[in-house]
């Protein structure tokens, strides 16, 4: 079970880092009728963030 967490720690990193790119840059656009602004990346850029914490802790950390 923690070689899975230690996989989506990668791919909530890479989400983390590309909402708060697209927040940083101002990035406006619509996908499957969901328009992303950059108060909605700024709040997934700190969902996700979060999220790579608590698998860290849970795949490296927890014993």
């Amino acid at each position: 079970m923690k070689e899975f967490a230690k996989f989506f720690t990668g791919v909530a990193a890479n989400q983390a880092l590309t909402h708060g790119a697209l927040a940083a840059a101002g990035v406006q656009f619509s996908l499957f009728g969901i328009s992303y602004d950059q108060r909605i990346n700024t709040t997934s850029a700190i969902v996700w963030a979060v999220l790579v914490a608590l698998l860290i802790y849970y795949a490296w950390g927890k014993r």
